[in-house]
């Protein structure tokens, strides 16, 4: 049980992960040129998302120690 309990602290809740990349996504979407091709727009939307996963996960493991 004490596994568990450790894993999960390593985690924020899933759903700090989706606000924070809805957000960002969202502000993504009024940055992002219209004429940006399809193929760098999922390589920077993927990449978004990556590092707001990361962030997200760091400032947690922070705030929770």
């Amino acid at each position: 049980m004490q596994a568990r309990e450790q894993r999960s602290s390593r985690w924020a809740p899933w759903w700090v992960y989706v606000i924070a990349i809805v957000a960002t996504n969202q502000l993504r979407m009024l940055w992002q040129p219209d004429d940006l091709a399809t193929g760098l727009e999922v390589v920077v939307g993927v990449t978004a998302m990556a590092l707001v996963a990361a962030v997200v996960t760091a400032a947690y493991r922070a705030v929770r120690r």
